[in-house]
């Protein structure tokens, strides 16, 4: 039994040393079951390159409440409460990187109310022989359209626009009084015949020559002109659906830096250098997502948050002379919470009509005098001293000199052919100018709330 129990003991000796490099074998394979790569990508990160974070498919997106849909109506309203309104989007909307709202996507709403308008503008229409009660329409929008036919509804309130987009230009060179008046000349000349060329190439010729017959009557009817534009602010959100998976890109944070390029926002608040000085706050937010470079990831997602600061403000004063205002963006806070810092300043801007604005090489907004500020008066001058000169007036004369006071004032030189009646017409008119462009306090830098710009991100 000793040497049978020997020889089992051996047996069991030699099968644990068989088994116990296999078992070894083993524990390794179970810790190599992570690639390489992961491995490395776990232990340790490039400097500069940040890990994206993971993304899952979605099929539905809601749109936040304050959210502004950027519309242009398409045809001639008349202003009554209750008109039915039809317009389409003219910007599209995003949700995080993805176009959930594409541009020309119909909208529907209704006139629900009239705000007077009051102010200069409303002096500046008496004095010119316009007594209509002026009006500007609020419509409430109720409906979209989607492209492929989906009706969604919506609550969202909207109120008239009017601003150009005003890019950065070169720095503007010294010029004498006399090549200032020449400028003006230039750009007055060209201003009319842009205006000429685009009412003869606009597809709404009627609404154009219908604006200015009414802009000559002391009373006329109010209308909501096609191509008028409006911003609607959602006042509840809206949930889209989508009919397959949206995958959106990988977000990459940026973890220090943040690679220079253009960023698309708008502002979450009005400014003025009238009222706003110098370290007033100011937020914005992204309207478009900011890709990197190679377009595969999101840096900052649709809604980041831009926070910055007033740098300059100057109110307009007397004798036209015109405000300035500048701000930088000097921080970003993304949707999960984390901030980076940012330098980005304007390098376009939707600027409103009057304004004349213009942007300087680091971003300053300027507003500038009015187009006909050495042209106008020159010439009103001249018509009506050649009215006092010349005695033998006809009706084309009469017609021309009486300026200042709309149709009613070229009716009253018609039938009268008077000196008298012309003369006081013409300098009426000159007066009215040289106060508007030379007395008077000048053009304030005015952005409405959800103004549109572009920001230049510095590589700093």
């Amino acid at each position: 039994m000793s040497r049978v129990q020997t020889q089992y003991n051996s047996v069991i000796a030699g099968l644990i040393c068989i088994l116990l490099p296999v078992g070894t074998l083993q524990g390794q394979r179970r810790t190599g079951l992570i690639p390489r790569s992961q491995a490395k990508a776990q232990t340790s990160t490039k400097p500069g390159r940040a890990k994206p974070l993971p993304v899952l498919p979605v099929r539905s997106v809601e749109l936040p409440a304050g959210l502004p849909l950027r519309v242009q109506v398409i045809h001639r309203y008349r202003i009554h409460k209750g008109t039915r309104v039809e317009g389409f989007l003219i910007d599209p909307v995003y949700a995080v990187d993805h176009v959930v709202l594409p541009a020309k996507t119909k909208i529907f709403g209704t006139v629900s109310g009239m705000r007077p308008v009051r102010g200069s503008t409303l002096a500046w229409a008496r004095l010119n022989g316009d007594f209509t009660p002026l009006k500007k329409p609020l419509i409430h929008f109720d409906g979209l359209i989607l492209p492929d036919g989906t009706r969604v509804p919506i609550n969202a309130d909207a109120s008239e626009r009017t601003a150009n987009l005003v890019k950065m230009g070169p720095p503007a060179k010294k010029q004498s009084r006399f090549q200032r008046i020449k400028s003006s000349l230039h750009r007055k000349l060209a201003g009319m015949k842009q205006g000429v060329s685009g009412a003869i190439h606009s597809q709404h010729k009627s609404d154009k020559a219908l604006q200015i017959l009414y802009g000559q009557l002391p009373y006329h009817p109010q209308e909501i002109w096609a191509g008028t534009q409006f911003d609607a602010e959602l006042q509840q959100p809206v949930k889209l659906q989508s009919p397959r998976p949206i995958m959106p890109l990988p977000e990459t944070p940026p973890h220090g830096h943040i690679p220079p390029g253009t960023l698309e926002a708008r502002l979450n608040t009005a400014l003025s250098s009238k009222t706003d000085k110098v370290g007033a706050p100011v937020t914005a937010v992204l309207t478009q997502p900011y890709l990197a470079p190679d377009k595969r990831h999101v840096v900052l997602p649709e809604g980041t948050k831009l926070e910055g600061v007033v740098t300059q403000a100057r109110p307009a004063r007397s004798f036209s002379r015109n405000g300035t205002l500048r701000f930088t963006f000097r921080k970003v806070e993304l949707p999960h919470g984390a901030s980076e810092k940012v330098h980005a300043q304007m390098t376009a801007v939707e600027g409103k009509q009057g304004q004349n604005l213009s942007l300087d090489n680091e971003g300053g907004a300027h507003a500038n005098a009015d187009k006909g500020k050495y042209v106008d008066p020159l010439l009103l001058g001249y018509l009506a001293g050649s009215n006092a000169v010349d005695t033998n007036q006809n009706q084309v004369d009469a017609a021309t000199t009486s300026n200042g006071f709309g149709l009613p004032a070229r009716v009253l030189s018609i039938l009268f052919v008077s000196g008298t009646t012309i003369s006081v017409f013409a300098y009426y008119s000159l007066g009215q100018s040289v106060t508007r462009r030379w007395l008077l306090r000048g053009h304030e830098v005015e952005f409405a709330k959800n103004t549109r710009m572009e920001l230049s991100v510095a590589d700093r």
